[in-house]
């Protein structure tokens, strides 16, 4: 009978996990992103010029014509889109154990979680009642919330146990090497500190 050394789980597979959500997330978000803006033209008006009556075929200026809820809906997609392909390359990042993409996957979906909580306050308490206008915007605010904590405690993880440059030499470049230096000095670079 042998005894084999009981196995531990890699230092950083949480980030690694949270990689493999972020790819498929992200992909998931920008590829449907554009079927949330078709549904979007689904639950609200569509723009039409101010003062034309109803018969009349008039060219649209969206900075002038187009009713707040509808840039609400127009940056919703835009940030779905971007901020899909975002988290798909951060992820990416994230199970090569690149150090920078730990930081900015939590501070991307922060911003974009902040986004979808005022468009979910704004369709709850300003905007004209629809109930898919509350429902969608309060489920990317859920989906971001979430990919926001995971993306901090990766950080946190990628902190805690930073990985070894010299394991995967191929791998790393001198800017990963930096923020690995930058990460886990206690002391701020200067002439004296290099």
């Amino acid at each position: 009978m042998t005894n084999t050394p009981p196995t531990t789980p890699p230092p950083r597979a949480f980030c690694q996990a949270t990689g493999f959500i972020y790819q498929a997330v992200g992909v998931f978000l920008s590829v449907g992103a554009c079927c949330y803006w078709s549904f979007s033209g689904r639950i609200q008006d569509e723009a039409r010029p101010a003062g034309v009556s109803e018969g009349v075929r008039a060219p649209v200026e969206l900075s002038r014509d187009a009713k707040p809820e509808q840039f609400w809906a127009m940056g919703a997609v835009v940030l779905l889109f971007v901020g899909g392909l975002a988290i798909a390359a951060l992820g990416l990042g994230l199970q090569h154990d690149r150090p920078a993409a730990a930081k900015w996957a939590k501070w991307t979906t922060l911003v974009i979680a902040i986004y979808f909580w005022a468009y979910l306050g704004m369709a709850v308490f300003v905007l004209p009642g629809a109930v898919a206008r509350i429902v969608l915007p309060a489920i990317m605010a859920l989906v971001w919330t979430v990919l926001f904590l995971l993306g901090g405690v990766s950080a946190e993880e990628m902190r805690k146990n930073p990985p070894d440059p010299k394991s995967s030499q191929s791998q790393w470049t001198a800017r990963d090497e930096d923020d690995l230096r930058r990460a886990s000095s206690p002391r701020s670079r200067d002439r004296t500190n290099p």
